[in-house]
């Protein structure tokens, strides 16, 4: 996978994954959010409970002291009713009375003087505060309705004389309709809103909202309860808000690694795929490109070497096209005048040893020629245009080969063993290598050679294996290590033979292999290359 799109993967991968990271973040806060309001909501009803439930026991121990004045006992007296004045006065209560031991309003205070009148005298013996009181209980009644027009709790007590007779009951009353009583259960905050109810009786709201999260908690000094409401719409403004919050990240972490992906971009990938295509030109021979490299320092001095290198390899082919020239018209017309003049010497000399002499020169020059003519082929290898391999009957090249050089040389003996079929990608220049390595066992294999040849398929049917043998004298020390690779070529250690250097150079161009087992005699010579898929799955 080309570099590009293996980073658009890496890319895409850590976008999705930070995506992901960033969408469970955003669950998870938004699920702790609404844990937070439900805790909130939990802690106001608990705190609102306590402050009530603590409210109302102050008070009713309040009640409960206030009973205990002595004035209280005279009923129908001056002092009575100055003394339940002082109570109210001091205390959070809008108003008070006493009720005797018959039951009978006998002082009240905290109404007009018309009220006062209409209730001084009446029988309250029916009220359950008054009765329970005087049943020698202190309580808190449940809302109602007074005589007075106003709707109150009453918090009752019994009035006990010095010897410890109930004598009445002491009535104190919280006005719900305008009592400070809940004052202080108003935080301000516009989100929260607050219902105290008896039974399903309001007491007391501030919850306006049409959609809310509610608590509920009972008193415990009465029935009250207390349920605190959470305005939805302030919730879903939270989420917003969030969301909003989230969005903005989101984007920055998305923005920041896409600007590092186009930074990578532009000053990486890009210099990847330039350097790519300046050595496919290279390959392909092309060395004046235009493609520069700019950017980070690592980069320049990646394309100033690839400039000295198509340098050198420019300087290097047109030294090699010159000395080919030179080997075809050169050196030939030179080799030509040798070998002319050799004719004509070899008419007028009659010494058989002169003669001998005389056909040495002209083989030797023959063989120049020859060589020269073979090494044109150099410039074929190097054109890249030349090596369009396409699928090619291995057994075909073979035979066509052979049958050419058996016409050249006649005495030459061919034993070839190969598959049926058998398909290799290859150029128009693999039958060269073939043809090279068939002709060195008929020129130094000696006196009737015989080159036995096979093809083998690989195991696994991706390669084939082209065995070349003979019987021959064999390589000279060291040449198979040079033609191998395995030893540099140096003025002492190269091959004699042009013929396996071209092999071999076409093998290495058809992404082969050529190797020189040692033998005990002649000379092996292996070729593997790689097959078709077409020609692997056959087999």
């Amino acid at each position: 996978m080309r570099i590009k799109y293996r980073f658009l993967v890496a890319f895409v991968l850590v976008a999705a994954i930070t995506g992901g990271l960033l969408f469970v973040s955003f669950e998870y806060y938004q699920s702790e959010l609404e844990a937070s309001v439900d805790d909130r909501i939990d802690d106001h009803t608990a705190d609102v409970v306590t402050f009530l439930d603590s409210r109302l026991a102050s008070q009713r121990q309040t009640t409960r002291v206030a009973a205990t004045d002595s004035a209280l006992q005279a009923h129908g007296t001056a002092a009575q009713q100055a003394a339940l004045r002082a109570f109210v006065d001091r205390s959070a209560f809008q108003g008070a009375s006493v009720v005797d031991a018959n039951g009978m309003m006998v002082a009240i205070t905290g109404v007009n003087e018309t009220e006062q009148a209409s209730l001084l005298g009446e029988s309250f013996a029916d009220r359950p505060y008054v009765q329970r009181a005087l049943a020698n209980e202190t309580t808190i009644s449940e809302p109602f309705m007074a005589d007075s027009g106003n709707e109150i709790v009453v918090i009752s007590t019994p009035i006990r004389a010095d010897n410890g007779t109930i004598v009445g009951s002491l009535n104190a009353a919280y006005h719900l309709t305008d009592t400070t009583l809940f004052a202080p259960l108003d935080e301000g905050d516009d989100a929260i809103g607050l219902a105290v109810t008896d039974n399903g009786r309001s007491l007391y709201s501030t919850a306006t909202f049409d959609e809310s999260m509610t608590h509920s908690q009972s008193l415990t000094t009465t029935d009250w309860t207390v349920t605190t409401h959470y305005d939805s719409a302030a919730v879903e403004r939270a989420f917003w808000d969030l969301a909003i919050v989230q969005l903005l990240v989101s984007v920055g972490i998305i923005g920041t690694i896409t600007g590092f992906g186009l930074f990578v971009h532009y000053s990486e990938i890009r210099h990847a795929e330039r350097l790519s295509r300046r050595i496919e030109n290279v390959e392909d021979r092309t060395y004046d490109d235009d493609i520069e490299f700019s950017g980070p320092t690592e980069w320049r001095e990646i394309g100033a070497a690839l400039d000295r290198l198509s340098t050198t390899l420019a300087n290097r082919e047109q030294m090699l096209v010159v000395f080919n020239r030179f080997l075809r018209h050169n050196l030939r017309n030179e080799l030509n005048v040798v070998t002319g003049y050799a004719t004509e010497l070899k008419e007028e000399v009659s010494d058989p040893d002169a003669e001998q002499q005389v056909e040495r020169i002209t083989a030797a020059a023959e063989s120049v020629l020859s060589t020269a003519e073979r090494a044109r082929f150099t410039d074929q290898l190097l054109d890249p245009n030349r090596d369009e391999r396409e699928p090619r009957e291995l057994v075909a090249i073979l035979t066509d080969e052979i049958e050419t050089v058996t016409d050249e040389y006649p005495d030459l003996s061919v034993e070839l063993t190969t598959p049926e079929s058998v398909s290799v990608p290859a150029a128009e220049t693999l039958s060269v290598a073939v043809r090279e390595l068939i002709t060195n066992v008929a020129v130094h294999g000696g006196e009737s050679p015989t080159v036995r040849l096979s093809v083998t398929l690989a195991a696994d049917g991706d390669a084939v294996d082209i065995r070349v043998a003979d019987d021959g004298p064999g390589l000279p020390p060291g040449e198979a290590a040079v033609v191998n690779g395995e030893q540099e070529v140096t003025p002492l250690t190269h091959s004699s033979g042009f013929g396996l250097w071209l092999a071999n150079w076409v093998v290495e161009q058809h992404d082969g292999e050529l190797s020189i087992p040692e033998t005990n005699d002649g000379t092996t010579v292996v070729i593997r290359l790689p097959t078709t898929p077409a020609s692997a799955s056959d087999q």
